[in-house]
């Protein structure tokens, strides 16, 4: 017979006897979310009684199909990979020596040999020496560029190749263009420019205009230089003469070897003695061609490049087709002038032109 005190004896001892819950890492228990199977399979309602979505099984419930191609949209084209920079590009650095002088084309020619293949290029230089002439157009030539460039801006001029002792001074005028192969040479620069009859001689069309005309010249870029050379007429050591001369050559003149040995020289064509008191001493060479163009009627505006009436430095100016100098004068008793032209041969074109001014 049990008694109700052993009841309560046997019910202690089975809660001792009880299995403890699975404890995690950290000793606590983990808590177990039972449900039935009924509740797992059951639609869920939300609290107004409308089905919920279900949502989808969590990746560790995922069942691996296998590898397939990616579907997403192709990169766009900014997103490419772009290519890379290359210092030697031919385009951009032939682009870039347009900007470069002489100078800077030759420095850059020397850092290696593509540079130096780049820069040799013949349409580089033509760019250059037609920039710094400051001639519009280009014109035919039997020489490459790089030396026609070299001959016109190394500081060569006419009297560094012959009569050195001569020489005084000189400067820079610029380039003009020859397209006809007539052109007026004259002294005078006052009043309308009177073109003289062909038919006479030029020593007839000097004393009649104090201009002449004369033919057979080279046409393409010519050269203009300002000369002061000591007088041509004594060799005193203590004359103190000086003569101007508007110095004008054909661009590829000093590029020939028959003009460097002395075999061209320098022929008088005529000359025109002023025996009076002149203010100035000038100079003019126009494209008989363009004569009339307004470029050239306005050399004949000599307030405009000539400058102050006390002024007696020697000016110039150039323009597309002509040249000229001017020099105001002291009181003097008189001014002797001189053509003079060089041919490529006996008979061949004109390259080279000089106007003479002396005071008597």
């Amino acid at each position: 017979m049990k008694t109700r005190s052993s009841d309560v004896v046997q019910r202690a001892a089975n809660r001792g006897k009880r299995k403890s819950p699975e404890g995690g890492d950290n000793g606590r228990g983990k808590r177990r979310s039972v449900q039935s199977d009924e509740q797992k399979n059951a639609p869920q309602k939300d609290d107004y009684g409308r089905g919920k979505k279900r949502t989808a099984p969590s990746n560790e419930q995922k069942i691996l199909r296998g590898i397939h191609s990616c579907v997403s949209p192709r990169c766009s084209a900014s997103t490419r990979r772009r290519p890379s920079f290359s210092w030697f590009e031919q385009d951009a650095w032939t682009y870039i020596s347009r900007f470069l002088d002489g100078k800077s084309l030759v420095m850059l020619g020397a850092t290696s040999k593509w540079f130096h293949k780049t820069v040799m290029e013949d349409s580089i230089w033509r760019f250059a020496c037609l920039r710094d002439l400051q001639v519009p157009k280009p014109c035919l030539v039997s020489s490459s560029w790089i030396k026609i460039y070299a001959s016109a801006f190394d500081g060569s001029h006419s009297y560094l190749f012959h009569q050195k002792e001569k020489h005084i001074d000189w400067m820079r005028i610029g380039a003009f263009t020859l397209d006809s192969r007539v052109s007026l040479l004259t002294e005078s620069l006052r009043g309308q420019l009177k073109v003289p009859r062909v038919q006479g001689t030029i020593e007839q069309m000097l004393h009649s205009t104090g201009s002449c005309i004369i033919k057979d010249i080279r046409t393409g870029i010519w050269i203009a230089d300002l000369q002061l050379v000591r007088c041509p007429v004594c060799d005193l050591s203590t004359c103190d003469g000086t003569m101007q001369t508007l110095d004008t050559r054909h661009i590829e003149l000093f590029l020939n070897e028959e003009y460097k040995d002395g075999s061209w020289d320098y022929n008088l064509i005529g000359s025109h003695k002023l025996q009076k008191d002149t203010s100035a001493a000038c100079g003019a060479i126009f494209d008989l061609k363009h004569l009339k163009a307004s470029s050239s009627s306005g050399i004949l505006h000599l307030k405009s490049w000539t400058g102050e009436p006390n002024d007696s430095q020697p000016k110039a100016v150039v323009i597309t087709h002509a040249v000229a100098v001017h020099t105001r004068l002291q009181k003097n008793e008189g001014i002797l002038v001189k053509y003079q032209t060089m041919k490529a041969g006996t008979d061949g074109d004109i390259v080279a032109i000089r106007i003479s001014q002396q005071l008597l």
